[in-house]
């Protein structure tokens, strides 16, 4: 028998004995599992900026006249606070022939014509604050209802969002309950 032959005879078959068997001929060792909790420290995120909402102006604007009333009386006079009228002063009269009654202390608004409107109000400001052009936007009620909608659908999605970032804050914070952003409105 060759040195060759004896390595093939006796080696080989060992090894390939003691990897097919696992090793179990040398005895098995028991394996214990244990569980236990570990404190694991997250770092959150600081929370986002809250919002800063700003006011807008609405206009609701109509062809209905302003009504310009009269001047009160002083404090001093026969009658004060009371708005006094009287005939006016170069005897016109109405169609039923009553005689037209004007303010005896003016009006409040001296400088509106009569039948002054809501539009013409708007439109003068408008005027004053565009140098000269008159620039507005303007929205259906059909719209406004939608934008009102709409409004309340975002409001409604900040909030289950701020409560799903307020929950995951305090699973993982021990030490003191969570907070959401806050929403601040400018005066």
């Amino acid at each position: 028998m060759t040195a060759g032959n004896w390595i093939r005879s006796t080696i080989l078959p060992a090894i390939l004995i003691l990897t097919i068997s696992g090793c179990s001929t040398f005895g098995t060792k028991p394996i214990t599992v244990s569980s236990k909790p570990i404190d694991i420290k997250i770092i959150q995120p600081a929370m986002p900026r809250g919002i800063d909402l700003e006011d807008i102006k609405w206009n609701v604007v109509s062809t209905a006249p302003i009504a310009n009333p009269c001047v009160k009386n002083a404090e001093g006079s026969e009658n004060p606070g009371v708005r006094e009228k009287m005939d006016h002063p170069d005897g016109l009269l109405k169609e039923d022939g009553s005689p037209v009654r004007v303010c005896a202390n003016g009006k409040e608004n001296p400088d509106w014509p009569e039948g002054y409107s809501y539009l013409d109000k708007f439109l003068e400001e408008n005027k004053e604050m565009n140098n000269g052009d008159i620039v507005f936007m303007a929205i259906s009620i059909g719209d406004y209802e939608i934008m009102s909608g709409n409004m309340q659908e975002l409001r409604r999605y900040i909030r289950e969002v701020q409560e799903v970032i307020v929950y995951y804050r305090n699973v993982t914070i021990n030490d003191k309950p969570a907070v959401g952003a806050q929403v601040k409105m400018k005066d």
